[in-house]
C-alpha cells in the first residue's frame, strides 16, 4: 500500500489554480518581487464580463467520454501477464513543490509526487477508513486503554539507498516534526497530541498518547524520514530547520532518499520530475516502470499536450472539461473522469487587525452577500460545481444540514456595510470610514496565485458587483510559492485559495482553532473561543453522534463568522489517455489515498512508452 501520510493532514492547500485550472494571464506588470497588480472595478471602465457558458446546458451524465467502464476497469492482479509493466506514465503537475520532504508537506503538487517515493506504518482507503500498511507493518497492537500504540515493523525493510528502516527512523522523524524550529504546521497537527515516541528496539515502536482519544489513530500517521540523512548533529546545528542549508537543500530536492515503491531520479524545475520504479520495494511491485511529472502551469498549454499524447493525465477547469474536449483531437487519445469532491474554494479575510475592513464580521457578511456565487457557478463553472454550505461537503456525516448559503443580495450587503459604519460619499461613490482622524476609503486587495485564471475571472465579477455598492477591489498576482509564504506570514487583506477535506474532520483544528494562528494554518486569524472549546470536545468524545453534533455546531458558528467567504464545491473534472485504466474517486478525486494513483494501470497490448 501506498504512504498517505503527506494527504493525512488537511486538508491541503490548494490555490485555486490547482483547484479550479484555467489558463493564466500574462501580468499586468513585472514586479521585482515575482508579483503582479492590478486593478478590478475601481476605475469608470466596467471591463468585459466573462464569457458566458455555450448555448445549452452540458451534463457530463450524456457525455460518452465521461466515466467509461474501461476506465474505472481494476488490475487484473492474478493476471499480471496482462499488464504493461514497462509502460511509462507522464503526470500533470501545476507548478514546482516547495521540496519534496514530506515534513513540510502544504499542497496537492507535493503530495502527488511524495506519495510515490514514501511508504508508511498506516493508510485509509477511498472512504477515508484508517487501515495498517501490511507491507511496513507486521502486528499492531493497542492497548486496553488506548494510550499506547505497539507496532512491530516487518524485518528487511530498507530506505531507497540501502539503509535499514527501523525504529530509530520512526522516533527522530516525530522529534524533527515536534522541534519548533522545523516549520511544518500540516504535519505537526495532530502529531502533537502523543506524549512520546519510544524505541523499544530496532524494529518496535511505542506511540505515546496523551490521553485516550478517539483520533488517536490518525495521530500515528506522520510521515517517517531516514534517521541518517535527517537526523544529522552536525547538520543540525548549521542548519536546524532543516530547509536552508546545502546538505539539506540537496537531500529535500536533488537526492532524495525514500522507502516508498518509487524511487527519486531527477527534478528539473519548471520542467519535470522524474521517479522510477523501485524494484528493492518489498510490497506488490508497481504498475508502472517510470513516472514523469511534467511541470506546465498554463492549463492551455497543458491541454494541447494532453492532445498529442505527452501528458497522460490532467485536471481539466469547468470550461475546458465542459467545452474544449469535444473536438476528435481529444476524443482520439482521451476520456473523462467526474465525481463529486468535497474541495470548496473560498475568500479567506485577514481579520487579525492589521487592516481595517475584515474584522468587523458584518463587513464579512457583506461581502458574502456581494458575491455572485450562482452567475460564478454558471460562467465560471458550467454548472458543474455546487454553492459552498462551509467547511463540510453537504454529503459528509458531519454536515449540518440546516446550513442554507448565503444568497447574492447587493442591498443587504449596502446596509450591512452603512451599518458597520462604512458610508459611501456622495461625492466618488466610494466608502469611507473615519478611522484615526483621517478618512480611509473602502479599497483592499485580493492575493490570487499565479496561473488562477479561474479565480481572476470570479474577482472580475466580484469587482463589478462591489463597485456598484462602493467598494474597491484590486488583486495581486503572485507566484505559488510566495503565496504561501504571505500566507504563513498572514500579509495580506484577502487571497483566494481552496481546501480539501481531511481524512477526519479534527484536521479543522489547524486551520480554525485560535491557537494555530502563529505555527499552524489559521492564515486569516480567526478566532472564536466556542469554536475552540468544541474542538477540544470532540476530541474527547469517542460516541460518534455527539462527536458529529459538535462539529455541526462548529460549522454553524464558522459559518456564521464568516472568516471565509465561502464559494462554491467543485467536482473531479479530470482527462485521462484512453489506455489508462483502474482509476477510482473519493471525497477529495482521484488521487492521496488508497490505493489511488498506484491502481492506475495499461494493458500490455495499449503500452505506448517504455
Amino acid at each position: 500500500m501506498p504512504s498517505r501520510e503527506a494527504w493525512r493532514w488537511g486538508v491541503w492547500l490548494a490555490a485555486l489554480a490547482l483547484a479550479c485550472g484555467g489558463p493564466p494571464e500574462p501580468p499586468a506588470t513585472d514586479a521585482s518581487d515575482g508579483t503582479a497588480e492590478r486593478q478590478v472595478a475601481s476605475v469608470p471602465s466596467e471591463g468585459a464580463p466573462p464569457a458566458e457558458p455555450a448555448s445549452g446546458v452540458y451534463d457530463p451524465r450524456r457525455d460518452p467520454l465521461v466515466n467509461p467502464p474501461a476506465l474505472l476497469e481494476k488490475a487484473p492482479e492474478d493476471r499480471p501477464e496482462e499488464i504493461a509493466y514497462g509502460e511509462t506514465l507522464i503526470r500533470h503537475l501545476e507548478g514546482n513543490p516547495t521540496n519534496l520532504n514530506p515534513i513540510f508537506f502544504s499542497a496537492r503538487v507535493e503530495g502527488d509526487v511524495q506519495e510515490l517515493l514514501y511508504e508508511g506504518l498506516f493508510t485509509f482507503d477511498a472512504q477515508m477508513e484508517w487501515a495498517i500498511n501490511p507491507v511496513m507493518v507486521e502486528s499492531f497492537e493497542p492497548s486496553a486503554d488506548h494510550r499506547v500504540d505497539t507496532v512491530r515493523i516487518r524485518p528487511g525493510l530498507t530506505w531507497h539507498d540501502g539503509q535499514p528502516f527501523t525504529a530509530h527512523d520512526v522516533r527522530a522523524s516525530y522529534q524533527l516534526i515536534m522541534d519548533d524550529r522545523v516549520p511544518a504546521p500540516a504535519v505537526r497537527s495532530g502529531t502533537d497530541q502523543l506524549d512520546d515516541v519510544r524505541v523499544v528496539d530496532d524494529l518496535t515502536v511505542q506511540f505515546v498518547h496523551k490521553e485516550a482519544l478517539p483520533t488517536n489513530v490518525w495521530n500515528i500517521m506522520f510521515p517517517v524520514v531516514p534517521r541518517h540523512i535527517y537526523d544529522n548533529p552536525a547538520e543540525r546545528a548549521k542548519d536546524p530547520s532543516l530547509l536552508s542549508s546545502e546538505y539539506y537543500n540537496r537531500y529535500n530536492r536533488e537526492k532524495v532518499v525514500g522507502n516508498g515503491r518509487f524511487r527519486f531520479v531527477e527534478w528539473i524545475p519548471n520542467d519535470r520530475i522524474v521517479v522510477e520504479r523501485w524494484e528493492g520495494f518489498s510490497g506488490p511491485r508497481p504498475h508502472f516502470r517510470r513516472v514523469i511529472f511534467k511541470i506546465n502551469p498554463d492549463a492551455n498549454t497543458s491541454l494541447l499536450l494532453f492532445k498529442k499524447a505527452e501528458v497522460d493525465e490532467l485536471q481539466l477547469s469547468a470550461q475546458q472539461f465542459a467545452t474544449q474536449t469535444a473536438d476528435a483531437e481529444f476524443a482520439a487519445v482521451g476520456l473523462k473522469a467526474f465525481a463529486p469532491e468535497w474541495t470548496y474554494s473560498y475568500i479567506g479575510w485577514n481579520m487579525d487587525g492589521s487592516n481595517p475592513f475584515f474584522t468587523d464580521a458584518r463587513v464579512r457578511r457583506a461581502m458574502a452577500h456581494a458575491l455572485n456565487v450562482p452567475r460564478m457557478i454558471e460562467t465560471l463553472g458550467y454548472n458543474l460545481y455546487e454553492q459552498s454550505h462551509g467547511i463540510f461537503h453537504p454529503a459528509a456525516r458531519w454536515a449540518d444540514p440546516s446550513i442554507k448559503p448565503i444568497q447574492y443580495d447587493l442591498k443587504e450587503a449596502a446596509r450591512l456595510l452603512d451599518e458597520a459604519g462604512w458610508r459611501q460619499s456622495p461625492d466618488d461613490g466610494w466608502r469611507y470610514q473615519t478611522l484615526r482622524g483621517r478618512p480611509r476609503k473602502f479599497e483592499f486587495t485580493l492575493m490570487i496565485p499565479q496561473g488562477a485564471a479561474t479565480s481572476e475571472k470570479l474577482a472580475a465579477i466580484f469587482g463589478q458587483d462591489l463597485k456598484r455598492i462602493g467598494v474597491s477591489l484590486l488583486t495581486r498576482t503572485i507566484e505559488w510559492a510566495t503565496f504561501q509564504d504571505f500566507n504563513r506570514r498572514h500579509e495580506f487583506e484577502a487571497m483566494i485559495a481552496a481546501w480539501g477535506t481531511g481524512t477526519d474532520p479534527d484536521t479543522l483544528w489547524n486551520i480554525f482553532h485560535s491557537s494555530t494562528y502563529d505555527d499552524g494554518r489559521n492564515y486569516v486569524g480567526y478566532r472564536n473561543p466556542r469554536v475552540d472549546e468544541l474542538f477540544e470536545l470532540q476530541r474527547r468524545e469517542f460516541d460518534e453522534s455527539r462527536r458529529i453534533a459538535y462539529f455541526q455546531e462548529i460549522q454553524r458558528l464558522i459559518y456564521e463568522d464568516q472568516p471565509y467567504a465561502f464559494l462554491f464545491t467543485r467536482a473531479t473534472t479530470w482527462a485521462f489517455h484512453k489506455r489508462l485504466r483502474g482509476v477510482q474517486f473519493s471525497p477529495r478525486g482521484i488521487a492521496g489515498f488508497d490505493p489511488g494513483v498506484i491502481g492506475w494501470w495499461v494493458h500490455r497490448h495499449q503500452q505506448l512508452r517504455s
